[in-house]
Formats: C-alpha cells, structure tokens, sequence
C-alpha cells in the first residue's frame, strides 16, 4: 500500500514539474514586439462663429439708476441694428448687467455698469466683417467696451475620429518601415494611447502638454500622435 502511495506521489511530481518546466520555458520566450509613434494632421475650415461685445456706462455714485436706464437704452438699439443687418443667428444670449465701483484719489468715484452679449451664427464673413468694422453700431451711437470672435466646428469630433484612424495606420507604416530591413513581419496591434490634440491656426508651431485649441482663426490646423505597439512575427 506504501509502495502504491509513493508511486502515485511520484507520478504527480513528475507531471507537475513537467506542467512548470513548460510554463517557465514559454514564460522565457519573450514575445518580439515594436513601439512606435504615429502622427497625423488635418486643415479644416470653422463653420459657426462667437462674437462676443460688451456695452458699458459709467455713472456717478447717485446714478445707478440712471445708469440702468441707458443701458436699457443701449441694448434695444444693438438689437435694432442687428436685426437691420438680416444675419442669421443660432443663437442671441444677454446676459444680466454687472455693476462695479469705481475709485479715484479721493476713495469712491461711481459705477461702472457693464453687459455682455455674445452671438453664435454660421454667416462667418459677415460677421467678422461688421467685428472688424462696426460702423453701423457706431453710427447708432454705440461702442464697445470689447469685442471678441471665436470660430468653432460642429464636424470636431468626427474629424478627432477620422485623425485618430490615420495616426494609427501612420504608426503602421512606420512600424513596417523599421521592420523591413529583418525578417521579421508586423503582425498584430497589442495597444495603443492617443496623445493630446493640438489645434491651432496654421503654419503654427504652438503646443501644449494639455492640447491647444485655438479659436482665434477660423482655418484650424488640428494634429495627434498615437503610441502604439505591434507584435512581430
């Protein structure tokens, strides 16, 4: 029975440290791989522009109300002259007036009242155009304190997508590159981390850790890396 025993205990030592032998032999084998970067970029044109103004009044220390009153005044003539202009909008936002103090040499003058206004609209030429020259709101009598455009694209997302698809193919080619001088053949795509995206105007050579986004231009240059590793076979 003894005898029985330690051949069975020896059979399964056997066919254990066969099991291991194997799993140690593969685990030795280090599989052959490549890392590489792939890049693209893309030019694009931006389809809806912000412009954002703000109208401003100052008024003595006894005049916020006054003060309230012509800055009523001077909204319901920007909107007036807007709408002389037929440009379509997605979108007109007003936003509520701030009130601020005003000091001198002598401690507290008066108040500033300020009111921003921002317009989203697809008519990118005729817009800036009247941001570049507003004579028709200075005619009307009205200045702003600040005038601000900002181009955006609706098609961004898609467009990230479609980039990401050819900074991948991009590191595939590059990987084949390398490759060709050896035998070996790049096989399949074991991982793959995107970079940030940098958009900015053309011709720029701005970058950032955290990505750009520059919407100060209305043609866009947008670019990605992708670090990406392929097995060999």
């Amino acid at each position: 029975m003894k005898n029985s025993t330690a051949i069975i205990l020896g059979i399964f030592m056997v066919l254990a440290f066969g099991v291991f032998g194997v799993f140690f032999k593969q685990s030795r084998q280090q599989q052959q791989t490549v890392k590489v970067v792939g890049y693209a970029t893309h030019e694009f044109e931006s389809n809806v522009v912000k412009w954002t103004v703000s109208l401003s009044q100052r008024v003595s220390m006894s005049g916020t109300e006054e003060g309230y009153r012509l800055m009523g005044k001077k909204l319901e003539t920007f909107k007036k002259v807007w709408e002389k202009t037929g440009i379509a909008t997605e979108e007109f936002k007003v936003f509520p007036i701030n009130v601020n103090r005003e000091y001198s040499n002598g401690g507290h003058s008066g108040y500033s009242l300020t009111q921003r206004i921002y317009i989203l609209s697809n008519d990118l030429k005729e817009i800036e155009q009247i941001a570049i020259d507003p004579a028709v709101f200075v005619n009307a009598g009205l200045a702003f304190d600040n005038s601000q455009m900002e181009f955006f694209s609706t098609e961004l997302e898609e467009i990230k997508k479609e980039l990401l698809g050819a900074a991948t193919q991009n590191a595939r080619e590059r990987a084949d590159l390398i490759v060709s001088t050896t035998d070996l053949k790049v096989d399949k795509l074991l991982s793959a981390r995107s970079g940030v995206f940098q958009i900015t105007e053309p011709y720029s050579t701005e970058v950032a850790g955290y990505g750009v986004h520059n919407t100060s231009s209305p043609t866009k240059n947008i670019k990605v890396t992708v670090s990406a590793e392929f097995s060999l076979k």
